[in-house]
């Protein structure tokens, strides 16, 4: 784990910071995981670890999703996130608990990861399951029962700089297969191009995976 300051003096998104500081923004799309549904199912694998590899594989090619503050509230830019997800849990169906997969470029590694790190979720008994987290993580969540078309959470504005991630439930549309994924963005750094750039190449990179 890796974390470089940023001058804030002379950086280009000083003015933003300053102008947006308490700005979220908030926005859902449709996305064609045709190819990745079909080769899922034809391996007898669940979506959803593939779908979080997805997502995290995104945010890190990209430093605009990669800024934070560390403990001693400078902004600077995490050299990698790590997905922190929801999991049901098994002895209360109707509640979750949360979980940190290590992000790795290689999916195989990380699916193998996740299977582990899913079971021990599933069966904690409680919301958080690991005793401590590392800063450097990327919130991602999950209504599997409603293809929704719009998200927002109440209260304050987002306090950190990481994108939180949340996916819908997969649906026919036409002879496609979509999935509706809502994404809320600090606008201090992070702009349409950003947030328009992140839609499109998660269905580029789940287009590409799982490819033989």
């Amino acid at each position: 784990m890796a974390f470089t300051p940023i001058d804030e003096s002379t950086w280009e998104r000083r003015e933003y910071l300053e102008v947006f500081r308490q700005t979220a923004i908030y926005l859902t799309a449709d996305v064609d995981i045709t190819p990745l549904y079909q080769r899922t199912k034809a391996r007898g694998e669940k979506l959803y670890p593939a779908l979080v590899w997805c997502v995290a594989a995104v945010l890190n090619r990209h430093a605009h999703f990669r800024y934070g503050r560390d403990q001693a509230g400078r902004i600077g830019v995490w050299d990698q996130l790590h997905p922190y997800y929801t999991v049901p849990r098994r002895d209360a169906p109707d509640l979750f608990a949360m979980k940190v997969t290590r992000f790795t470029p290689d999916y195989d590694a990380f699916l193998s990861q996740f299977r582990e790190d899913c079971a021990r979720a599933e069966t904690c008994g409680r919301l958080l399951c690991d005793e401590t987290l590392p800063p450097n993580l990327c919130g991602i969540s999950a209504v599997p029962g409603l293809a929704f078309s719009a998200f927002s959470f109440g209260g304050d504005p987002k306090p950190d700089f990481t994108p939180f991630v949340l996916l819908g439930r997969v649906h026919p549309a036409g002879e496609r297969t979509v999935l509706p994924v809502g994404g809320e963005f600090a606008h201090a750094v992070n702009d349409g191009s950003h947030i328009s750039g992140f839609f499109q190449e998660l269905e580029e990179t789940a287009a590409g995976l799982l490819l033989d």
